[in-house]
């Protein structure tokens, strides 16, 4: 894989969070006029949850009809040390309505396959009391998952080698019950009865507790959405060419079908035996007279989340800055989630906004992370500047530019610098002149297109600049810089799996890490034995947006050669057309697999992970985007070019700081008759004489980790190598729209968080800074700090970081969560995030060591940062000089202010120290502390 996938998802906010316009009541927590609620509402049972994700977590929300559908939040789910910014996932409500079982990931997970199939966490949420219950297993992201029966279990499934796992779990218990291996991949699987159903080819199967499986009904398709009835039926669909069957089959194996629509417009949802059709036609599409009691017909939306009891259906949810860096408020707390609603057979709509709460037992890490790490305790100080145990680098990492490096700090650019970089690097004009020393790093005068220059693509033309917006949408959400880093902050480079460690914050496994750096996550020629690129080539890319843009650039050109030398084109091969760059983008994400030179009959060509036609996508979806925001919360739901292609015809969204709306983060492109039509039928790279695939012969592969699905080669290389043409590009396709032209300026940004320059400490103050004097402060090519620093930093900030034993090998996982920011004193400081001290290999302690004694009175001052502080048991371990250790607790909150604060005076006879950990007896993994400066001021008249 050339890039690292590293990305997620979104188009146009909920109407209750962007039109400021609208005349409506303005949204609030819940229905205030309870007039337009049924009769009898107060004793209502019905409860609607719905979820939404940002960088704070994936929060459960949930609303009771007896309480006026006032939304709280049940739980925030995440798993301390994990650097993203935006959790998804996807919930299930058991049949008594109590519970919630939740899958939910990094959204990085969803571009990698293994982080697909096997990267995400599960667990159980009572909805009443909000415990959290995190299941020891990782499970796949899969639309289908997980699958809740009519009663308190649900099924959660992950591939196992060559087989599937289903997870049966006691939701009443909150603990796993049953795991069984299935030869092959079941998909869509529920509790069913006393078995399990599931999709598998062209069938609707049960499993026993033996894992022995059955045939309930043969289908002309795959089946997807099962949902159990109460009458020992289970409802499914299937696709049936454009259209879309809604079936029930019995367990005594009476298959029947109910209705059908055009594919999409129906759909089947359940809770506790319920089955709703939603589909603004279900009424006509299904029989009535056929239905069961427990069915009904909801004329809302397919696509809507139904309430338990159908009489609330939700037609949009989100924040509005999705897969955007969801970044919490100034306030501190998540960002806010608008909601759309109706109330089903009164067309009455509603809007809500909820702002959601972090839960504590939502952050702590799930035991599927815990198993196998053996931790030492705490390794003593070292003087060298290379021993891993004291440096804040990674002497021992296995990508080629380290974290933590004060000179090498990525600058955060704002969407407009993202756009103007992406606009000129595609004309071949990114000549901007980054002079020496730019950003505060070492390097020498360059400019981003003379280290990078763009490669001419064969049979000419250039690549549209929203498709490489898109690629950096999808692979970075415009980020360059760490997303705790607001646009003109610096901070370490956004990286997808620098450690290795599949999201643990406890792992460090260098030999699988992918060295992904910023806004275009390049991977090729980063790693650290890697000569492709030159020191200074790797450095620049990491510290400046534009250089990592024209290199990310340069990658996904050489992909279009690469194709076009085999004659891989698409829809005739015009590069100016968006929906051209298909296979590229294919290649882009998952690499192209070469022909043989020996066997001229072996496959090669494209993947079958990101095909359209893979079972791991539902069959209903449409364009990624095209029909709302909503879908920014699930990009697992589409292919990596899907996503793309959806980014550059609806954009990303991002919040105005000056209007607190969502607004599109960079220009779309222009489609004749919109987006959609351009759009390739998830069967275009689907064909038995292409590469033996055929939409209509859905195959089960004994002993295949792979879903059913049309795929008939037994090791599922149906790998895609042949020329394509699905439109008329000159009536249908996208084409760019430049916003910026060759020669236009750098867009200016002001960082939200200046640093804070000057002293306002005596000019007798000692002050001790938490890097050296000669690390420099700049923002881009500026020095903000220019004639204004008034002090000299006095001694040094030294760590000790926790580690562990781990592959025969001494390695620190303490580092994972360990963060530097181009802001605070001077325009420096460090940040972790608080634990318990069991956690050793967690902990990291920063000692502030003057160079000279202090003897007498003395005020200990201790700096601390505007923001990414807000531990309240910071305990700073004061050495007097003689031995003497005292101790002060404090709160780093400063209410969003720079401040030097008081850690009491003392009596010193000698040299001091402060020492500080991250280790507080209330520590859970999602209090951040700091360390910045620190200062000893003599007190007058002792």
């Amino acid at each position: 894989m050339s890039v690292a996938a590293l990305a997620l998802v979104a188009p146009l906010a909920s109407a209750a969070l962007t039109d400021p316009s609208d005349p409506a009541p303005a949204p609030t927590d819940r229905i205030t006029d309870t007039s337009r609620l049924p009769s009898g509402w107060q004793k209502s049972g019905d409860r609607i949850v719905t979820y939404d994700g940002d960088a704070t977590g994936l929060h459960v929300l949930v609303a009771d009809a007896a309480d006026a559908y006032r939304w709280h939040t049940a739980a925030t789910l995440s798993e301390p040390g994990v650097d993203t910014d935006q959790w998804i996932g996807q919930t299930c409500v058991t049949g008594s309505g109590d519970r919630a079982v939740v899958v939910y990931a990094p959204r990085q997970a969803v571009n990698d396959q293994q982080g697909f199939q096997q990267g995400a966490f599960a667990a159980v949420v009572d909805l009443a009391d909000g415990r959290v219950t995190k299941l020891p297993e990782l499970v796949s992201l899969a639309y289908f998952n997980p699958g809740c029966g009519d009663g308190e279990q649900a099924v959660l499934t992950r591939p196992q080698g060559d087989d599937t796992e289903l997870l049966t779990v006691d939701t009443a218990r909150a603990k796993l019950v049953r795991q069984q291996t299935v030869a092959g991949q079941l998909t869509s699987a529920v509790p069913f009865g006393n078995e399990i159903a599931a999709a598998r080819g062209d069938a609707v199967v049960s499993v026993d507790a033996k894992g022995d499986t059955s045939t309930l009904a043969k289908t002309g398709g795959t089946p997807f959405r099962l949902v159990p009835d109460a009458h020992r039926g289970l409802a499914y669909q299937v696709p049936d060419g454009k259209q879309v069957q809604v079936r029930r089959v019995t367990s005594a194996g009476s298959d029947q079908l109910l209705g059908s629509g055009a594919l999409g417009s129906l759909a089947v949802h359940g809770n506790g035996g319920r089955v709703f059709v939603t589909g603004r036609d279900a009424e006509d599409a299904v029989k009535h007279s056929a239905l069961p009691k427990s069915w009904r017909t909801l004329d809302v939306p397919a696509s809507a989340e139904v309430s338990t009891t159908g009489s609330l259906a939700l037609t949009s949810v989100g924040n509005g800055t999705e897969a955007a860096g969801g970044r919490k408020t100034a306030s501190g707390l998540a960002q806010p989630v608008g909601i759309d609603a109706v109330l089903p057979g009164s067309d009455s709509s509603v809007g809500f906004k909820v702002v959601p709460k972090a839960a504590a037992q939502g952050a702590e890490q799930s035991p599927a992370l815990s198993d196998g790490v053996h931790t030492d305790s705490v390794h003593m100080k070292s003087t060298a500047d290379d021993d891993p145990a004291t440096s804040t680098t990674d002497p021992d990492r296995a990508c080629a530019v380290t974290r933590n490096d004060p000179k090498l700090q990525s600058l955060q650019p704002s969407t407009a610098q993202a756009e103007w970089a992406t606009d000129l690097a595609v004309q071949g004009k990114l000549d901007v002149r980054r002079r020496s020393g730019w950003n505060g790093s070492e390097l020498p005068s360059y400019t981003p297109q003379g280290l990078f220059p763009s490669t001419p693509l064969k049979g000419g033309g250039r690549v549209p600049a929203q498709v490489m917006l898109g690629v950096l949408s999808q692979e970075s959400n415009l980020l360059q810089a760490s997303s705790r880093a607001a646009a003109g902050e610096s901070s370490n480079f956004i990286q997808g799996g620098y450690y290795g460690n599949a999201g643990s914050v406890h792992t460090v496994n260098w030999a699988a890490a992918d060295c992904g750096y910023g806004i275009a996550q390049v991977t090729s020629g980063m790693a650290k034995a890697d000569t492709t690129y030159t020191a200074e080539q790797q450095q620049a890319l990491t510290v400046d947006y534009a250089a990592n843009i024209a290199a990310g650039l340069q990658i996904l050109q050489d992909k279009w050669n690469q194709l076009y030398d085999r004659g891989l084109l698409v829809n005739g091969g015009d590069p100016k057309y968006l929906e051209n760059w298909w296979l590229a983008l294919w290649a882009y994400n998952s690499g192209l697999n070469l022909p043989s030179s020996t066997d001229a009959s072996a496959p090669w060509g494209l993947g079958w992970f990101n095909n359209p036609a893979n079972g791991l996508y539902p069959a209903d979806r449409t364009m990624f985007l095209s029909s709302g925001y909503d879908d920014a919360r699930t990009p697992n739901l589409w292919t990596y070019p899907e996503r793309v292609l959806g980014w550059a015809a609806y954009s990303q969204q991002k919040t105005d700081p000056a209007t607190g709306a969502a607004v599109r983060a960079f220009t779309v492109g222009e489609w004749p008759s919109g987006a959609p039509a351009a759009e390739p039928a998830h069967d275009t790279f689907c064909k038995p004489t292409a590469n033996d695939c055929d939409i209509t012969k859905p195959r089960k592969v004994a002993g295949s980790s792979q879903p059913e699905g049309p795929c008939q080669r037994d090791d599922f290389k149906c790998w895609w190598h042949q020329p394509v043409s699905w439109t008329d590009c000159t009536a249908t396709c996208g084409t760019e729209v430049l916003k910026y032209a060759a020669g236009d300026p750098e867009p200016k940004v002001a960082a939200p968080h200046p640093a804070a320059c000057t002293s306002t400490l005596p000019a007798n103050a000692l002050i001790v800074d938490d890097v050296p004097n000669t690390v420099k402060f700049r923002v881009g090519s500026t020095n903000p700090c220019a004639g204004k620093r008034n002090w000299t930093s006095r001694g040094t900030l030294t760590f000790t970081f926790g580690s562990a034993q781990q592959n025969g090998a001494t390695v620190y996982p303490s580092k994972i969560d360990f963060h530097q920011l181009g802001a605070g004193f001077g325009g420096h400081f460090w940040l972790t995030h608080t634990r318990v001290p069991s956690y050793t290999d967690s902990v990291v302690t920063g000692t502030w060591t003057p160079d000279r004694k202090v003897v007498g009175s003395a005020e200990v001052m201790v700096h601390l940062p505007d923001h990414e502080a807000n531990t309240p048991s910071a305990t700073y371990r004061i050495d007097l000089g003689d031995g003497t250790v005292v101790e002060k607790t404090i709160s780093q909150d400063t209410g969003g202010k720079n401040a030097w604060v008081s850690l009491g005076s003392y009596d010193f006879a000698g040299t001091p120290s402060v020492s500080l950990a991250s280790a507080t007896g209330d520590g859970t993994g999602d209090a951040s502390i700091a360390w910045d400066a620190l200062a000893f001021v003599p007190v007058r008249g002792k």
